[in-house]
């Protein structure tokens, strides 16, 4: 039994990305591909790449569009926040996709399938690694992932306890706006004011499952929903150490956030359009 999300507003793409752009056109057919069975808007967020004119034009039909240019760099996180300001609907299911990554033919079935019980608020998983070359399996890659793409332990749902369990909620990462907007944009920085950079993730993910605080809220998908590409520009080939860095701080220094108002998430879950 397939549900098909037929508002327009229900499903939002957000696309963020600063690659070269062959990475964004096979990120953007990957979504389009889906509409003959759902019906979704998107915005693509590019992080002030230096795109030539030629280039841009081309993203902008692509996207019909739909694009988001920034001036300067704000880093995963920070393009996220300023894509996020564009969708009014807080009641819209927003799915994350980086632009040099790309979704499987059926990624929004799934997701859709999981939004059919109304106590869901968040879905994360399930992800493929397509390594390029595949001759090179990069084992240095998943030294610090063992963890990605799996549930959180009953202990660490009664405790609260998920930074230090370490990070589970791999792509496709799905949630409700309204979680989002529940986050301090503070959180979004390192002590010094600049954007956290490498580990954006885990800086909104964390505060989701803290006030959400039930595991009955979230839907972990293990079917391959998401292909994550890997390159020389991902950021642990490049920036591990700020990727290291930023972590620890989001895992070990920011407090948790408390469970929201069990009220105010029944109101939430129980809105209907």
């Amino acid at each position: 039994m397939q549900l098909i999300l037929s508002l327009r507003y229900e499903v939002f793409f957000l696309m963020v990305g600063r690659k070269a752009l062959p990475f964004a056109e096979r990120c953007i057919h990957s979504i389009l591909g889906q509409q003959g069975r759902h019906s979704f808007d998107w915005l693509y967020v590019d992080d002030a790449s230096k795109y030539s004119r030629i280039e841009r034009d081309q993203l902008l039909l692509l996207m019909e569009g739909k694009v988001l240019f920034l001036s300067h760099r704000h880093y995963q996180l920070g393009a996220i926040h300023q894509g996020m300001k564009k969708l009014q609907d807080p009641y819209s299911i927003v799915c994350l996709v980086d632009g040099d990554d790309y979704l499987l033919g059926d990624a929004l079935m799934y997701v859709a399938k999981a939004y059919e019980n109304p106590a869901i608020a968040l879905t994360y998983g399930n992800v493929l690694l397509d390594f390029r070359p595949y001759q090179d399996p990069m084992f240095q890659y998943f030294s610090d992932k063992q963890t990605v793409n799996t549930k959180y332990s009953a202990s660490a749902w009664s405790s609260g306890a998920f930074r230090q369990e370490g990070f589970r909620c791999f792509h496709l990462r799905t949630f409700r706006k309204w979680l989002w907007d529940l986050i301090d944009p503070k959180d979004f920085l390192r002590p010094d004011g600049t954007p956290i950079r490498a580990s954006g993730d885990s800086a909104f993910i964390y505060p989701m499952l803290e006030l959400l605080a039930d595991p009955k809220h979230v839907a972990f998908i293990d079917t391959p929903l998401y292909v994550y590409r890997l390159h020389a520009g991902n950021v642990h080939n490049h920036d591990k150490k700020s990727q290291t860095e930023d972590l620890d701080y989001i895992r070990f220094k920011l407090p948790a956030y408390p469970p929201m108002d069990r009220l105010k998430l029944r109101r939430h879950l129980n809105h209907r359009r």
